[in-house]
């Protein structure tokens, strides 16, 4: 309902003096004037009752699912619904969460009959996540700023916020998959030792024609396609922490945030790959999602990556009992990366009852004492391969990847003795192990070789 402002108030105070004033004096002049400062107020009531409510408000994001740390377009489309002219209006939209920033102010000075407007800002820097935000608070007065009226002039929007995440050509933790798919459109790359030949078939309607055989089907007079047999291990589970108490810092940054950015490039490289990705969140419900390796599995685990959050109130040793619990057998025939924010002997002794069941498992630390402090930090343990009698161990491919160097480690990650032992231990079980902190390049961190690596192999 319109309510009087502070001036409108003032206004009808002093109608009221006037007209007692009129009264005492006996002056009919008094009178007109009393009335009119009651007309004034009545008709300001009057016109902000009629046009206030038929304000409508629609509200949209450009792009409508933007990436962390993008600054999108926030346009409010303004409609005056009414027969008559607009009042002045204040908008007042709350972004609850989805940027540091204040709710977003804009003031329209009126609006024809029927009439629309557009009005266009940019929010700074969004936070991943998925963002419920409240209606759009419209505030019309009329143009004295005698009469106010304010009420919801927009249903509430939803906003997903999807992770940035980094394009690996390799990684660390799996150097035999080769990159096959590209779903930004480029051409994909094929890593050495990606797959091997198994044999020449005829080719069958619907298959992909970048595998056909030429010399074959030049001889044959048929259209041959060669059939590669890919390394063992085809699908890869990926269990991200979110346990509560291990969070360290604030969104966007926190260790939590890292660690979603470092799951989320590790699975969009191994399903650009051609594998299939399972995302097992460990958080207040454990989910688990599958994903198939093409364009909608991408997209598909961008989303659910945007919705993780950190509110596990159990330890991750839980999600990893449960995983062996549920599928031990499915285990020997996968590859399990564990995105930690945290590192205990509990940790360790699961990842290595889960090593012993046959499953192939790459662990990544996301260093925690990084984020709560800047700065006086040592040079520790960056990237740990499996020992080399566990190497020496597995079957090779005759087109095995050359022995990996570890990367050059980075200026900021720090890490206690007992967290260097228990590496260490995990190292020599035959898990090969990542250490990521505040501050690193996170593309040459998981990648196979670092960027300095790369270069000396291009001026070579």
């Amino acid at each position: 309902m319109p309510r009087p402002t502070g001036r409108g108030y003032a206004l009808l105070a002093l109608a009221v003096g006037t007209y007692l004033a009129a009264r005492v004096v006996g002056t009919w002049e008094l009178y007109f004037v009393a009335f009119a400062f009651f007309a004034a107020v009545l008709i300001s009531w009057l016109l902000v009752a009629l046009t206030g409510r038929r304000i409508r408000v629609i509200r949209r994001l450009t792009p409508d699912r933007p990436v962390d740390g993008d600054e999108p377009e926030f346009t409010h489309q303004v409609e005056n619904t009414a027969v008559l002219p607009g009042p002045q209006i204040t908008l007042r939209s709350p972004l609850a969460g989805l940027s540091s920033e204040g709710p977003v102010l804009l003031q329209i000075a009126g609006l024809p009959p029927r009439g629309k407007t557009e009005l266009k800002t940019h929010v700074g820097r969004v936070n991943r996540g998925v963002h419920s935000l409240p209606a759009v608070l419209a505030t019309a007065e009329d143009p004295l700023g005698i009469v106010s009226f304010a009420h919801k002039a927009s249903t509430s929007l939803v906003v997903t916020v999807l992770p940035r995440i980094v394009s690996l050509d390799s990684c660390a933790l799996y150097p035999d998959l080769g990159l096959k798919h590209d779903w930004s459109g480029r051409q994909g790359l094929r890593s050495i030792g990606a797959s091997e030949f198994r044999g020449i078939r005829p080719h069958q309607p619907g298959e992909p024609l970048s595998h056909i055989d030429w010399k074959s089907t030049a001889k044959t007079g048929v259209l041959m396609l060669r059939e590669m047999e890919e390394p063992a291990g085809a699908d890869v589970t990926i269990l991200l922490d979110g346990t509560a108490g291990q969070l360290v810092g604030n969104a966007p940054n926190s260790n939590f945030e890292f660690a979603v950015r470092a799951a989320g490039s590790i699975g969009d490289f191994v399903l650009r790959a051609g594998h299939g990705v399972t995302l097992v969140s460990h958080g207040r419900s454990r989910r688990e999602s599958r994903f198939t390796a093409d364009g909608g599995g991408r997209r598909a685990l961008l989303q659910a990556l945007a919705e993780v959050q950190p509110n596990a109130s159990a330890p991750l040793t839980n999600a990893l009992r449960h995983l062996r619990a549920d599928g031990a057998h499915l285990l020997r025939a996968q590859s399990v990366t564990v995105v930690s924010l945290s590192l205990d002997q509990q940790l360790v002794r699961a990842l290595t009852k889960l090593k012993d069941d046959g499953a192939r498992i790459g662990f990544v630390y996301v260093a925690g004492p990084s984020f709560a402090h800047a700065g006086g930090a040592s040079s520790l343990l960056p990237f740990l391969p499996p020992k080399e009698k566990d190497l020496r161990d597995k079957r090779r491919s005759p087109h095995q990847r050359p022995e990996v160097e570890p990367p050059e480690p980075a200026d900021n990650i720090t890490l206690s003795a007992d967290a260097r032992a228990l590496l260490l231990s995990l190292s020599s079980a035959g898990i090969p192990c990542l250490t990521v902190a505040r501050g690193d390049d996170l593309r040459g961190r998981l990648s196979l070789w670092s960027a300095s690596r790369a270069a000396k192999q291009a001026a070579r």
